[in-house]
């Protein structure tokens, strides 16, 4: 009987929300067993509010702690998501019955168990880290349970976030996250102002909209901000939130989120919020791979010609036809 089980997923926000799916098939799966994760600082607070996981160890760089705590906790499996030698180093000498690991990298073969992590084209990434799952329960003889429509409900929440961000009644809160995370390009200042603007004179609704931040992305919204005042929007710069798992909440709030850094669009995917992208424009298809966990109805993407001179220039990407894009998309989702 599997009682304890860990998942090695020590990366980026966005590439831990998506991981999501697969830490819901393997708590569904397995209600009574501790799920645990090893995940990098940045994600703790958001590891430890997912409903999928019973208890996070995060990576202090210390290895050798990081082992002897994993051998204290007694697993009768580890699965591997994120797969590196130092991780390999790691377990190889620990009691653990099962070790599950993706095939790439060539200390896979120290494995004796390893699955194919590659989603197939046309998919999502997020199907990677349900492969690996799908394997670790089909080897254990357990059903796979369904996917839900949505990850995370925080529907009971939504009334006090939008209350927290200043909601008036008969507006649509629209989250904007100008900055990027580095997987793409980033739409200037100039143009996040006209296409801002131009969504809230094409949509049927009043629009409130709200500028996200982190770091030194509070000088980019501060300027949007101001530029989006001088031209009589409704923008508002979003209320500092101390930890990452109380943004993560509040996007509860949105009725659109729209951004060009992935790790918010996928936060929002995760409250099944309609979601608006802007991804580098690759012959790998990015807006596919990075696309968000909201229902397929509820995404909408967009990016410059591909090419590597043009890919990252986001504003090579048709303004009007962008905004008028948006604001349908709007529209349809809450028709009046």
């Amino acid at each position: 009987m599997i009682k304890k089980v860990l998942v090695i997923r020590h990366d980026k926000i966005g590439d831990f929300v998506l991981f999501w799916p697969a830490l819901h098939l393997l708590k569904t799966a397995l209600p009574q067993a501790s799920i645990e994760v090893f995940v990098a600082p940045a994600v703790k607070s958001l590891a430890e509010a997912c409903p999928y996981i019973d208890h996070v160890i995060v990576d202090t760089g210390d290895d050798q702690a990081i082992s002897a705590e994993f051998a204290a906790r007694q697993y009768d499996a580890v699965i591997v998501s994120l797969s590196q030698f130092r991780i390999y180093k790691m377990i190889q000498h620990l009691d653990i019955p099962y070790k599950l690991a993706p095939k790439h990298n060539w200390y896979q073969y120290f494995y004796k168990h390893r699955a194919d992590a590659q989603y197939k084209k046309g998919e999502g990434c997020w199907r990677g880290g349900c492969m690996l799952v799908e394997h670790f329960l089909a080897a254990h003889d357990i059903t796979i349970p369904p996917h839900p429509t949505q990850y995370w409900d925080m529907s009971a929440e939504r009334p006090r976030w939008q209350e927290y961000y200043g909601k008036q009644d008969g507006e649509k809160l629209i989250f904007v996250h100008p900055g990027t995370g580095g997987s793409s390009g980033s739409l200037s200042t100039e143009t996040f102002i006209k296409l801002l603007e131009s969504v809230d004179s094409k949509s049927r609704h009043k629009c409130r909209f709200v500028l996200t931040f982190n770091g030194d992305e509070e000088r980019l919204a501060e300027e949007i901000h101001a530029g989006l005042n001088e031209k009589g929007t409704n923008a508002v710069m979003a209320k500092p939130l101390n930890e990452l798992s109380d943004f993560a909440k509040s996007i509860v709030a949105a009725d659109m989120f729209i951004a060009g850094s992935t790790g918010p669009l996928h936060i929002a995917g995760l409250h099944n919020v309609p979601t608006v992208g802007f991804y580098a424009g690759r012959r790998s298809a990015p807006k596919v791979r990075w696309q968000t966990l909201t229902q397929s109805h509820k995404r909408l993407a967009f990016t410059p010609p591909i090419g590597k001179k043009t890919g990252r220039n986001m504003d090579l990407i048709d303004l009007d036809a962008a905004s008028s894009g948006i604001a349908d998309f709007l529209n349809t989702h809450y028709s009046e």
